[in-house]
């Protein structure tokens, strides 16, 4: 009893973490959706892969609050497999995208990837040698640009100077 109690508590903590997951990824879906819809407004003119994903998250959307009431309704788990099972088997384009394991299985690679990307090893000194860099080049950028400030307002003085002497002569 133990055994099988525990196997269902993991099973519905993986259910719960796949629908949690599918939820934040279509909520990420439809604010991306949104900043592509404002840049159409303003005159950007959408690559067809940003229009795949447009009507993929309009699909998404339309799928999703039918989805949510059959999963809300108070069913036997074996009813919800068994609905689920057949309409899956006879429309299989039911589903929200962001729930499939498809999808979720590449959010999970490129979380995997993005993580692994950011964690380097660096030791004392290279990570020295990079805020060293880092700090040279603050204050030499800072330096040009003041040198330029003063050397823009003084070529300006010059300017103005030669200028008044050419006027004068005349």
């Amino acid at each position: 009893i133990r055994r099988c109690t525990g196997e269902m508590v993991e099973k519905s903590k993986s259910g719960l973490g796949f629908y949690i997951k599918g939820t934040r990824l279509f909520w990420n879906d439809l604010m991306f959706c949104l900043s592509l819809v404002g840049r159409a407004i303003g005159g950007y003119t959408l690559k067809p892969r940003e229009v795949r994903t447009l009507r993929r998250t309009i699909k998404d959307l339309i799928t999703f609050i039918p989805f949510i009431i059959i999963l809300i309704i108070p069913l036997s788990p074996i009813g919800h497999v068994m609905v689920f099972g057949a309409i899956q088997r006879f429309f299989p384009d039911f589903f929200p995208s962001c729930f499939s394991e498809q999808r979720q299985n590449l959010l999970q690679l490129y979380e995997t990837t993005e993580f692994s990307a950011v964690t380097i090893d660096e030791s004392f000194k290279e990570k020295f040698v990079r805020v060293f860099s880092a700090f040279l080049f603050f204050w030499s950028s800072l330096f040009t640009r003041l040198y330029a400030k003063i050397g823009g307002t003084a070529r300006k003085e010059i300017k103005t100077s030669t200028d008044l002497d050419t006027e004068t002569d005349q």
